[in-house]
């Protein structure tokens, strides 16, 4: 835990109950709760200098549980240690890291403040304790770690020992180890560089303090030239093979996505699946032109074209994201995450109506919850 922010900053990490007012959308939720903040910004920051931080637990707590239900918060030092920082994180989780990048970039300029999307390593990484509960405290020393580089995968793939490994429960040693890479290597960097773990004594003699992780990764980074994106930027480019039964995208040649559990969750389901961020506002839909509409052999960069005036269109009205898109024998795809309801499907409406495309053109939702509601152009 870094100097100056206490303990209260670890237990609000963790999800909240769900708010019982689903109906605005994500980007009224955010007007919502930036509004607040910038009321209180000041009494925050003041409150935070006088070493009182864990007084605003409970207040702030309701305020994200109300507006951003399900999301994880954390006071700590602002950028290059000036001022305070608050951080919104999707806890690794791919689906709020998007809701996360969205509330960040529609943020008020507040002197003092620095806003993160993501946990962000500590700039002491051997100068804290976690603490999970009030028996249960982790320090940096106390995590061995053997690191294997995984050259095809691009990873660190780490064998961990910890003295109470054989005393606590597995799911109590991954959430405290996960705070900790986190801590070191920030939210994203954990996602990014680290792969298979488990809790090991084999390597124990040639094992490293966890705290050592980061220049070691650092130095193999360097070494085999390796660049990662973040999480919300990298693209998964597939496949489906043919299917025995038919069903709308089972036509599908290629496409990519950067929100690939959604796709896999549509595809096993062999149609909408269920909803990966209820009651915040989010709604995931794709459009499905005909392929022949699209000049043969040319298909892809068609559907571009379209898919770029609707990105742009999204970030003017700060109301949606592309995630991907895909080529089928029938249909061409288009897939966004839309943060506005009716606002955002209209956005997609009249450009595609501005194209002029097939009647047939549908707009669907990838969710069983909204399942029924496809929209004609």
């Amino acid at each position: 835990m870094r100097t100056g922010y206490p303990v209260g900053k670890i237990r609000a990490m963790w999800p909240f109950k769900k708010a019982t007012n689903t109906n605005p959308t994500l980007k009224q939720r955010v007007t919502e709760f930036w509004n607040w903040y910038a009321e209180n910004a000041d009494r925050f920051y003041k409150t935070i200098e006088n070493k009182r931080c864990s007084d605003l637990q409970s207040e702030v707590s309701a305020a994200v549980d109300r507006w951003l239900t399900g999301m994880a918060w954390v006071f700590g030092p602002g950028e290059n240690n000036q001022g305070h920082s608050f951080t919104l994180s999707g806890e690794g989780i791919i689906f709020k890291q998007f809701v996360a990048e969205y509330w960040q970039q529609q943020a008020p300029r507040l002197e003092g403040w620095t806003f993160y999307a993501s946990r962000q390593a500590s700039d002491e990484p051997k100068g804290f304790t976690l603490r999970l509960d009030e028996k249960e405290n982790f320090q940096p020393e106390e995590f061995w770690v053997f690191p294997y580089v995984d050259v095809q995968d691009e990873a660190i793939d780490i064998a961990v020992w910890h003295p109470t490994m054989h005393r606590l429960e597995e799911h109590t040693r991954l959430q405290a180890l996960f705070l900790m890479l986190d801590e070191l290597l920030g939210e994203h960097g954990t996602q990014n560089w680290i792969g298979e773990i488990k809790f090991s004594e084999d390597q124990l003699k040639q094992s490293i303090p966890i705290a050592e992780l980061p220049e070691m990764i650092d130095q193999v980074q360097k070494e085999h030239g390796w660049k990662k994106c973040p999480p919300t930027e990298t693209y998964s480019s597939y496949h489906l093979k043919e299917q025995e039964t038919e069903w709308l995208r089972s036509d599908t040649v290629a496409g990519s996505s950067r929100c690939f559990r959604l796709l896999r969750g549509y595809f096993e389901a062999h149609g909408p699946c269920e909803h990966p961020l209820s009651g915040i506002g989010v709604d995931y839909v794709f459009v499905a032109v005909q392929t022949s509409f699209f000049p043969k052999g040319s298909e892809v960069d068609g559907r571009g074209k379209i898919e770029d005036e609707i990105i742009e269109a999204f970030e003017t009205a700060a109301s949606g994201i592309s995630i991907g898109g895909a080529t089928g024998f029938e249909n061409c795809y288009m897939d966004f995450m839309i943060f506005d309801g009716e606002k955002s499907l209209k956005i997609v409406k009249e450009i595609l109506r501005k194209h002029k495309v097939p009647k047939s053109t549908k707009i669907h939702f990838f969710t069983s919850d909204r399942a029924k509601d496809v929209i004609s152009i």
